[in-house]
């Protein structure tokens, strides 16, 4: 017993590898533009922290900074899918 909405609904939603990739490869760009910059800049604030002890203001600046370059990329790649 097949409804006719079901029917309709295969047609609406179509089997398009090319729609899924293109979402998993925005999925990956966003993940790394917004991970990547603080993942890489927080080590480097702790090591600047110990070597000069200045502990947590090194750490804490250089979040501050990966964030802040976090939201910068994640704004050019929004700008840049429009």
């Amino acid at each position: 017993m097949t409804n006719k909405n079901d029917k309709n609904m295969e047609r609406v939603v179509p089997n398009d590898r090319a729609a899924i990739y293109s979402i998993l490869r925005s999925i990956g760009e966003t993940t790394w533009r917004m991970f990547t910059p603080p993942v890489i800049l927080v080590p480097v604030g702790i090591w600047a922290d110990l070597k000069w002890q200045t502990k947590p203001w090194l750490t804490l600046l250089s979040l501050i900074i990966g964030l802040g370059l976090s939201v910068l990329l994640v704004r050019q790649q929004l700008r840049g899918s429009q």
